[in-house]
């Protein structure tokens, strides 16, 4: 009985997970496959946010290799923590609050690869 309610819990997360509709990927390979990705949104998991600022954005980074983050579209609470808490540039420095996942609809190529209308989401 025990099994059957654990394994019915575990199935039920794993679809609520699935629903979010997001592809887990890194950085790397958003960057490689990003105009075969436009228009997809994506999960990237263990992201450093550093040197953020509205005015010039900042860095976001995970274990493949890092990025700009800019700031367009990005709802404005998560503008403000990331001011407020990721603008110390360097990821030795980053706090605690600006590591966490990254979620963003990959736009048309266009020059260098850039994330922009993200939503990021501290690790608790």
């Amino acid at each position: 009985m025990r099994l059957a309610i654990i394994a019915v819990l575990m199935a039920t997360g794993m679809a609520a997970h699935a629903q979010d509709g997001a592809h887990m990927m890194t950085l790397a390979e958003v960057k490689q496959r990003r105009v075969e990705l436009a228009g997809l949104f994506i999960r990237v998991e263990n992201v450093t946010i550093t040197g953020f600022s509205m005015s010039r954005g900042g860095l976001a980074s995970d274990a493949s290799g890092g990025v700009h983050l800019d700031d367009g579209g990005m709802p404005l609470d998560t503008i403000t923590y990331l001011e407020r808490n990721c603008a110390r540039a360097g990821t030795q420095a980053a706090p605690a609050g600006c590591r966490g996942a990254l979620e963003f609809t990959v736009g048309q190529p266009r020059g260098a690869f850039t994330v922009s209308d993200a939503q990021f989401i501290p690790q608790r």
